[in-house]
């Protein structure tokens, strides 16, 4: 029979074949690729180890086996089996021993021997290490398990002549692309390419090779042994090696191999079942984080010349930690610390309740508050959680009613004795006692021009440096002394620069969160430039207005009375970029005020940002809709941008509002002129 020249043994075919009805548990006696080929072919294959076939055919079997079998470890293993069984027939004859470079240059013969389809060029590169080239015969192209399998056949080399460290690697293909991890076979493949070649490298003295008619067990019948020899200076090493038991043990750690695979891929499925579970909770922190974040304002705005600063950081992406404010009416502010037991989520659920339940209990005293909400803490969390807490109200005359349950009591520094004291309080810790309530009592301290109070957590005096040695509640009061010329915000960033200079190198305990107050020293000067320049706003001297409230602006640049009056005076002297600056900034203290919203779209609609303008004058809308300059305005937005039906909307409201009302027969003339215009 003529060989055709696309014809390949089917020695691998057949040892994959073997691997398949192992793993798959197929019992059948006959073919198992009926679809395939013939019952005879399959049995020539199966036993007749110098039967050929057309590499087409196995290309069909290799398919349809990885549809079912991870083979690309067993394609390799094939590989090194098939050097080490036929390597003796590369051996010289006459039993003299040849090196590695020997063999090297008679792989090629062994490759002729396994496949019509391919011959194997070799050139040296260096010493020790040789590239090799496959090429292809006209009409076949690489498969991407050929490229397993020679890397296999490389792989049996090292482990006959005992190399210390080889790297095998695959340098360049035809192929775009494998169905294997390219860090298997190599960094930096080059894909696509238009020549196949490994580079084999290797350090060390390999051993030598020679044939032998002598059984490893000294048995007469001549055997497939190989005599395997090492040399040095001074005495020279023989092993007898059996190539049957090289290939067992080949096989045996083949199989050690593809279970300790299964192992590695059951954990990598278990990891990603893993990686899922933590990035969903991942993603659910992350909702509760903003959720949390949407519940402590990020600041407290000025009150009546007082001051506001704070610093807040969870120990972990959520907190127990909770602050904040809540007006009572314009003559009192009410502001709340509290911190709830535990960490992470279930105590940040308790710092959402507490919101709540701080917002519904307005009393004007704060032990009356806590003594409604420790019996709905007790009703709702039944004893599973508490909190600590200072809650205080300041009033028009700067006088502070406060109340400490189970917290950290306050700090006070005196700018006229310029003496930092720790103010009285005590009362037991919400949400864990039904007769908590006798415990709580008002406490009271009055503010003069200058004066601090500070809030705290416990995780600012229980945070430790790295002897083990807590912060503490002396280093504080000496901080806060030390700081006495400081403004507030100054103050707090002090104590965070010493409370982090000490805590250095070590991880936090606790959630840390601290709030400041303090009553401008600029109070009398701040109050006159503010008279000052609403009287002039109510003159119409705008350029006059501006500067004064420019300068109470300055003193305390988060009184949000004095920031809106500032940006309409702005606004009408035709400063719009920083009237637009101004207001932005009052916005972020989400008060909700009509007419902040109302002079932002007056100014983006001066500049000629007339989307901005819209949804600024939407938002006024929202929160006065029976506000006919606010609607002409949107009026006149659409008439600019064309909108037929929205303006005929805006018109319609307005005389749902008062049908006579001047500004609305100039809309009418402008819609129906648009209507002319569209006719």
């Amino acid at each position: 029979m003529a060989f055709s020249a696309r014809e390949i043994s089917s020695k691998r075919i057949s040892g994959l074949v073997h691997i398949y009805l192992r793993e798959t548990g197929e019992v059948r006696l006959g073919n198992p690729f009926p679809e395939l080929l013939d019952e005879t072919t399959y049995q020539q294959i199966m036993t007749d180890p110098n039967f050929w076939i057309e590499e087409s055919l196995e290309a069909k079997i290799i398919n349809h086996i990885s549809q079912y079998v991870d083979i690309a470890g067993s394609l390799f293993h094939l590989g090194t089996e098939t050097l080490i069984t036929h390597v003796y027939d590369l051996l010289p004859l006459n039993n003299s021993r040849i090196d590695l470079s020997d063999v090297l240059s008679r792989l090629p013969i062994l490759v002729n021997r396994l496949t019509r389809t391919v011959f194997l060029h070799i050139e040296p590169i260096a010493e020790k290490s040789v590239r090799m080239i496959f090429h292809y015969f006209p009409g076949y192209r690489e498969r991407w398990y050929d490229v397993l399998f020679f890397k296999g056949m490389l792989k049996g080399l090292t482990v006959l002549f005992e190399l210390e460290t080889a790297e095998i690697q695959l340098v360049s293909t035809k192929l775009f692309g494998l169905h294997v991890l390219h860090k298997d076979l190599g960094p930096n493949i080059q894909f696509g390419s238009s020549v196949n070649q490994f580079s084999f490298a290797w350090n060390g003295n390999p051993a030598h090779l020679s044939r032998s008619e002598l059984n490893k067990d000294d048995i007469s019948n001549r055997h497939r042994v190989i005599v395997v020899s090492k040399s040095d200076s001074t005495s020279e090493e023989y092993s007898v090696v059996d190539l049957s038991d090289v290939v067992d043990k080949s096989r045996q750690l083949a199989i050690e191999n593809r279970d300790l695979e299964a192992a590695v891929q059951v954990l990598k499925s278990f990891k990603s079942e893993l990686e899922k579970k933590q990035k969903s909770i991942a993603k659910d922190l992350k909702l509760a984080k903003n959720i949390q974040q949407g519940l402590i304002p990020a600041f407290i705005p000025d009150w009546k010349g007082i001051q506001f600063w704070s610093y807040y950081q969870p120990m972990q992406e959520v907190s127990g930690d909770y602050y904040d404010y809540f007006p009572f009416g314009s003559e009192q502010l009410g502001v709340v610390l509290c911190d709830v037991s535990g960490h992470g989520v279930p105590a940040a659920f308790i710092t959402a309740l507490s919101k709540m339940l701080f917002t519904t209990h307005r009393k004007s005293k704060p032990s009356e508050a806590f003594k409604f909400i420790n019996r709905e803490l007790l009703e709702l969390v039944k004893q599973q959680c508490y909190t600590t807490c200072i809650y205080a109200i300041v009033q028009e005359d700067y006088k502070v009613i406060y109340c400490v349950a189970g917290h950290p009591r306050p700090i006070h520094y005196s700018a006229k004795t310029q003496m930092v004291t720790t103010l009285d309080g005590e009362g037991t810790f919400l949400g864990m006692f039904p007769d908590a309530g006798d415990t709580y009592v008002d406490k009271q301290v009055q503010l003069e021009p200058g004066d601090k109070l500070i809030f705290y957590t416990d995780g600012i005096v229980e945070a430790e440096n790295d002897r083990g040695e807590p912060f503490g509640e002396e280093r504080l009061l000496q901080t806060i002394a030390n700081a006495k010329h400081l403004t507030i915000q100054e103050t707090i960033e002090k104590i965070m620069q010493v409370h982090r200079e000490f805590t250095v190198g070590t991880d936090p305990m606790d959630d840390i969160t601290i709030l400041g107050w303090q009553l401008s020293p600029e109070l009398p000067e701040f109050n006159r430039l503010r008279k000052e320049g609403e009287a002039f706003y109510i003159q119409k001297k705008y350029a006059l207005a501006k500067e004064s409230l420019s300068k109470a602006h300055s003193i305390l640049p988060r009184e949000l009375g004095t920031q809106l009056s500032y940006g309409r005076a702005l606004a009408l002297n035709g400063e719009f970029e920083k009237a637009i600056a101004t207001l932005e900034s009052y916005n972020k203290f989400k008060t909700n005020h009509y007419l902040s919203h109302s002079v932002l779209g007056f100014c983006y609609f001066k500049v000629g940002n007339i989307e901005r303008a819209e949804s600024e004058w939407k938002k006024a809308h929202h929160l006065n809709d029976d506000n006919l300059s606010i609607l002409y305005n949107l009026g006149i937005v659409y008439q600019k941008l064309g909108l037929r039906a929205k303006l005929k909307e805006i018109l319609e409201k307005m005389k749902r509002i008062q049908s006579s009302h001047e500004t609305i027969l100039p809309l009418e003339k402008k819609w129906e002129k648009m209507l002319d215009e569209k006719t």
